[in-house]
């Protein structure tokens, strides 16, 4: 579990923060009922004002600390109690509650659990592992959750930082705030409803009757090619509302992102982006290309340029005012770089690689907006019209094939698919230029722009290539 920046108290002493805020200096030291005292030390999860899980020490052992704060402290923390120990009756893998105490003169309270060093999400252990690794640890996982529906356990909202693996390899479910409890075993209506988040949580081709097999043997459960029907489908939904939630995210505070104003900027920017660095750097007119920088693309619509934030290389696009008209035209419009930070931050749901977006600025007077940028990482590689003008290996189409059918798949139109918007080295695929990106609402809509789509990427290519290509566009859009 990969813990959060926080600020380090260099005299070891107490914090008065850790009650509300999200800058948090570390150690800090929480007594408890019977006088005993808590020292904090790294902070895995936090919810400000609401819920602090960290990795704690008491009486000279180590511990996972969850630290439940606010009104409704008291009841969240026995429900939270109630289901892990509900999971520790049915036999299912979880770290052991240790201790429930309260905070002195506080209404705060504490659950003190079994400590998993070297531990880390399921989700962080999937996106290192290989094919065949992901295979095993979805068949773990799937194993696991079989065996939380049959002892009556239901997940509230189900994602994959709710399970662990020790250094071992061990998985364990965490955080039974988020089960419900039942007396019963749970049926297929809410078996489907847990396990079309967890399907929607990973690629669309996860999903497939041999993924399956392992949860129903572990029910008990006959095969079901209608339940998979039905499982698709909620999958697909599941998949669609992450992404709009992803996409809205980013636009507000959160432990994720930032959004402040700079004079008349108005910026969105990942929070481990330091904002100082940032401000520097607008001060010393990185907004425009500046000697050292290195100029990728200048033309009336758009500039791109590879810059330094700091000591980050980073790549700047700003998106120009062409000329009065087109400044009236956009004064009340949402900018370009407003859509593709949504759209890049989108696209995570369902695992199409874009270079990681770090922040979106937009230059405002009043409601009226002007120009915008976009600040992303670097993306290593070629543009795939270079990458592959001499390329007639399998494996490299398939790559990039693999790329288009995923937006076909997930039910999204690029809007521009020309070679040079997919940047392709020897480890992966990277999209780019996501400002006309969108999932049409109407059917006839989406599948005339996917269609579009396919069509504009065939018409990269010529000869062998072409014909390769057109073959392995086998997916039509739904």
């Amino acid at each position: 579990m990969s813990p959060l920046r926080s600020k380090r108290d260099a005299s070891g002493g107490d914090a008065g923060d850790w009650e509300r805020g999200r800058d948090i200096r570390l150690p800090f030291r929480v007594t408890l009922q019977d006088g005993r005292e808590l020292r904090c030390e790294e902070i895995l999860r936090l919810l400000p004002g609401r819920r602090l899980v960290c990795r704690a020490g008491l009486g000279g052992e180590t511990f996972l600390a969850k630290l439940f704060l606010g009104e409704e402290a008291e009841r969240e923390a026995r429900a939270d109690a109630d289901a892990v120990r509900a999971m520790m009756r049915g036999g299912i893998p979880t770290p052991a509650l240790r201790e429930e105490a309260k905070v002195r003169g506080r209404s705060h309270r504490v659950l003190l659990f079994d400590y998993h060093p070297r531990a880390r999400s399921f989700r962080e252990a999937w996106a290192a592992g290989d094919a065949g690794t992901r295979q095993r640890l979805l068949d773990d996982l799937l194993r696991l959750v079989a065996r939380q529906h049959r002892a009556g356990l239901q997940q509230r909202d189900f994602h994959l930082g709710n399970f662990i693996l020790d250094a071992a390899g061990g998985l364990y479910a965490i955080d039974g705030g988020d089960l419900r409890v039942s007396p019963r075993p749970r049926g297929r209506t809410a078996a489907l409803a847990d396990l079309a988040m967890l399907f929607g949580h990973l690629p669309r081709p996860e999903l497939s009757r041999e993924r399956l097999a392992a949860y129903f043997e572990e029910r008990g459960w006959p095969p079901d090619s209608g339940f998979e029907k039905r499982l698709r489908r909620a999958a697909d939904r599941a998949r669609h509302r992450r992404a709009r939630r992803i996409g809205r995210k980013a636009f507000r505070n959160c432990s994720e992102f930032l959004v402040r104003r700079r004079g008349r900027f108005h910026l969105c920017q990942r929070r481990d982006l330091d904002p100082s660095v940032l401000d520097a750097w607008m001060a010393a007119g990185g907004l425009v290309p500046r000697s050292g920088d290195h100029l990728l693309k200048e033309g009336n619509s758009q500039t791109v340029w590879q810059s330094r934030l700091g000591e980050r290389p980073v790549v700047v696009k700003r998106y120009n005012l062409k000329n009065r008209r087109h400044a009236l035209r956009r004064a009340l419009s949402r900018s370009r770089a407003s859509r593709s930070w949504e759209n890049a931050h989108r696209l995570r749901a369902y695992h199409i690689a874009t270079p990681e977006p770090l922040a979106m600025i937009e230059e405002r007077r009043g409601p009226f907006r002007r120009r915008a940028w976009l600040i992303t990482a670097p993306a290593p590689g070629q543009g795939a019209d270079r990458y592959l003008r001499e390329a007639l290996d399998e494996t490299d189409l398939v790559r990039l094939s693999e790329v288009v059918n995923a937006f076909a798949d997930n039910q999204l139109a690029h809007g521009d698919m020309k070679a040079s918007n997919f940047i392709m080295d020897e480890a992966r695929v990277q999209v780019i230029d996501l400002d006309s990106m969108r999932r049409h609402r109407l059917p006839w809509r989406r599948r005339a722009a996917i269609y579009r789509d396919q069509a504009r990427f065939l018409e990269n290519w010529s000869g062998e290539q072409r014909r390769r290509f057109a073959r392995l566009q086998r997916r039509r859009p739904r």
